[in-house]
């Protein structure tokens, strides 16, 4: 995956491409949006014309997150002609700070040069993993001018859904940025009940799962839902995965060889069922033509190809039907399946015992009733 350019040229480059309008400008130390804006309420003028923005943010990577962000979410409401200027006043609750070293913008990239002290290995894996781990989750949210307070973090915490998977990390980010700036908060009372238990997961059988593939008429797609549903993969990781032949037991295995740069890193996975790798032609690498700055976007894309192809079942399905597979069929251990998975074993028994339970009890009573209606 390529690392997103954080200079004032690539972020203008895609806004431009983006049409937006708007562009990012370094005036000092700080950043402003420029652009054909509306007069403003005070203005005498009553037609659209250039005007500047100031953000108050540093020319730092974190304040040029922001800048793109920003002018992204504005020129959204330009085009959609509900632009404001209301829509960039400071709110109530994002008081900017008295000293500029108590900014949210500061407290951040003190947070990210503490973590950065434990982090090993590739410096773009590295960085990949702050913003999937802290920035996309929950610090894009904070203002960087606003002072860092309770009131701010119980506010920005309101913008996720109660009781969502979303709402839990993004507190549990918070919190450690709260702990980290002796900021007295109790974010993670905010996070909710969510559970990876109580989700209700559709898992097809294996039939359900050819049919699908199968009827997929674009083959790139086909390719990667193959990968999924034969590997274990997580959508993004078979954007990023490399496919090898390797010789065991005498027989030559088409494995899967999942990078660092994924949401558990690096592993090797094997094909199950076997025959799944010839039937979609699994050794002939066809991705999609897709780019995406993060994991999440190579999720978002998967899910709605899967939309566009009528597939009766959401991406990750694939991945939980394996898990039941691999117990059920294979009867793997759970420790030697959770490490295919990228799990660690006791998610995988929270998250899959009770549907492997109720598999394991259907195929019970059914062996049963097979050995008793043929005695």
């Amino acid at each position: 995956m390529g690392r997103k350019s954080l200079t004032i040229e690539a972020i203008n480059a895609r806004l431009e491409t983006a049409q937006l309008g708007l562009k990012i400008y370094q005036r000092g130390e700080k950043l402003s949006i420029r652009g054909t804006l509306p007069p403003k309420p005070s203005s005498k003028r009553t037609k659209p014309h250039q005007q500047l923005i100031s953000l108050g943010v540093y020319a730092n990577p974190a304040g040029l997150e922001y800048a793109e962000s920003e002018a992204f979410r504005l020129g959204g409401l330009l085009a959609q002609k509900r632009f404001s200027w209301e829509a960039i006043s400071s709110d109530p609750d994002q008081t900017p700070a008295q000293d500029p070293e108590e900014s949210c913008q500061v407290w951040i990239e003190r947070f990210r040069q503490d973590w950065l002290k434990y982090q090993d290995g590739d410096e773009a894996v590295v960085e990949l993993k702050w913003r999937e781990q802290f920035w996309y989750p929950a610090f894009k949210w904070l203002s960087p001018n606003a002072a860092l307070t309770p009131y701010l973090l119980e506010s920005v915490v309101q913008r996720w859904k109660p009781n969502s998977r979303s709402r839990q990390i993004a507190c549990q980010k918070l919190q450690r940025l709260a702990d980290f700036a002796n900021v007295k908060s109790d974010i993670k009372a905010y996070q909710g009940d969510y559970s990876l238990n109580n989700v209700e997961r559709i898992i097809p059988d294996d039939p359900e799962i050819v049919n699908a593939i199968d009827s997929m008429k674009n083959k790139s797609w086909q390719w990667v839902a193959g990968m999924m549903a034969t590997y274990n993969l997580r959508d993004h990781e078979a954007f990023l995965c490399e496919v090898e032949w390797r010789k065991y037991d005498g027989e030559q295995w088409l494995v899967a060889l999942v990078p660092d740069a994924t949401k558990t890193g690096k592993r090797e996975t094997f094909p199950l069922p076997p025959e799944w790798v010839e039937r979609w032609q699994l050794d002939n690498v066809r991705r999609p033509d897709v780019t995406a700055r993060i994991n999440k976007e190579y999720g978002d894309r998967t899910s709605t190809a899967f939309q566009r192809a009528k597939m009766p079942f959401p991406p990750y399905s694939l991945r939980h039907a394996w898990n039941i597979r691999a117990a059920l069929w294979l009867e793997l251990p759970t420790a030697v399946a959770s490490q295919f998975m990228g799990h660690n074993p006791n998610v995988n028994l929270g998250t899959y015992q009770k549907h492997i339970s109720k598999a394991r009890a259907a195929q019970a009573y059914f062996e049963a009733l097979r050995r008793k209606q043929g005695g």
